[in-house]
């Protein structure tokens, strides 16, 4: 179940045809079937007509199931497991019994990613998920499995070089020429962060081009974003998605460097209520991160070393967690030793600061001047040291 569950991360972040299907505008209809050997669990994650995202589960006793929906385009996840019936997943037996189910059925907690849109999806063929058949009319599947496989690739070759470049830093003594590996990583995270803008101007009239524009998970360009919204046929310039995209632009707007950062009120570690307004007078970097972000937790050793070397300077930190489990928050904060004001965000979308501060990707950070304008965005690595040295004059 833990793979199924990094597996549901991975392939959740995609979204995204209109065939001629005799129907309901932008309706879709997904069935397949399975061998009746065990009773199982389908689930089916996507985004709707007005992207907003949806999970939903099926429950079959004989193999078959069906789901349908609406949606204008997305990336469609299916996930299948067993239903175990006798236990809770908090008892022992539960596992026991599903990972004997599990092996003795080949097909069970696979998952299969493919484009949904407008008509029928059918998987037939193979007890299999990854290597069932999909029966379909939809035009867009080859076209999507090459945008999943040129963003995977951009996204792990930039992450083995992050990985690479924190490792080496870790290391007293360095045989290695550092400079080349932070081109590299300069490199590659460019190529990352450039490729949905680059994939939506060579596909302006796709659909896939909403996907691309939606799923980075660094700090999205909003120049960048805004001008590949603007090459997008009249067709997508219609759709919720970009709607929600262009609301995303506005909302950087609003945080840009110059600008006055936003107050807030958010619970610390004790459940007692901090605000930002209370630090003015000092330069306060704002840090957004979450327990299960790694390259958060891979940063927070930086931002402590910061933290340490400047605090006397009239610099102070506060962190925004965007966790939605406290438990897992508050473990995150003790194991990482974060002396600083710790904050959780709200989990709600219209009271979350991190949606105020249009926080697309984390880790993320504003650094705030005495009098709460916004001077700096996203810093990491040596260029938090190396910003902070320049304006505490240290």
């Amino acid at each position: 179940m833990k793979k199924m569950k990094n597996l549901f991360v991975l392939l959740s972040v995609f979204v995204i045809g209109c065939s001629g299907v005799d129907r309901a505008p932008e309706e879709f209809v997904i069935t397949g079937k399975f061998p009746n050997n065990v009773p199982i669990e389908v689930m089916l994650t996507y985004t709707d007509d007005q992207n907003n995202p949806i999970k939903e589960k099926y429950l079959s006793t004989n193999g078959e199931f069906s789901f349908k929906g609406k949606t204008l385009a997305s990336s469609a996840n299916l996930f299948v497991y067993p239903y175990i019936s006798e236990f809770e997943p908090t008892q022992p037996e539960y596992w026991k019994l599903f990972n004997k189910v599990v092996a003795e059925n080949k097909y069970l907690t696979q998952s299969r990613t493919f484009f949904l849109e407008a008509g029928n999806f059918e998987f037939t063929g193979d007890s299999d998920l990854i290597s069932a058949k999909l029966k379909t009319k939809s035009e867009n599947q080859e076209l999507f499995n090459t945008y999943i496989k040129e963003y995977e690739k951009n996204h792990q070759r930039y992450f083995n070089s992050l990985e690479t470049k924190e490792l080496y830093d870790s290391i007293p003594t360095k045989k290695i020429n550092i400079d080349s590996l932070n081109r590299a990583l300069l490199e590659h995270k460019k190529q990352f962060i450039d490729f949905p803008y680059e994939f939506a101007q060579k596909y302006p009239n796709s659909k896939i081009s909403l996907v691309a524009l939606k799923a980075g998970d660094v700090s999205i360009g909003i120049e960048k974003l805004a001008t590949a919204l603007d090459v997008l046929s009249k067709d997508l310039q219609s759709t919720a998605v970009v709607a929600a995209l262009k609301n995303v632009i506005t909302v950087a707007q609003r945080n840009d460097i110059g600008k006055t950062a936003i107050d807030f009120s958010l619970q610390d570690i004790n459940g007692q209520r901090k605000n930002l307004r209370s630090y003015r007078g000092k330069y306060v970097l704002v840090d957004f991160w979450a327990s299960w972000c790694g390259p958060c937790r891979a940063e927070n050793p930086n931002v402590l070393k910061a933290y340490n070397k400047f605090k006397g300077e009239n610099f102070d930190i506060i962190s925004i967690s965007l966790d939605r489990k406290k438990e897992a928050w508050l473990k995150a904060v003790k194991k990482d030793k974060l002396p600083w004001l710790n904050l959780l965000d709200e989990p709600s979308a219209e009271k979350s600061m991190g949606s105020a501060y249009g926080i697309l990707g984390i880790p993320s950070n504003v650094l705030i001047d005495p009098n709460g304008i916004i001077v700096a965005k996203d810093l990491r690595g040596e260029e938090l040291h190396e910003k902070l040295s320049v304006i505490l004059k240290k």
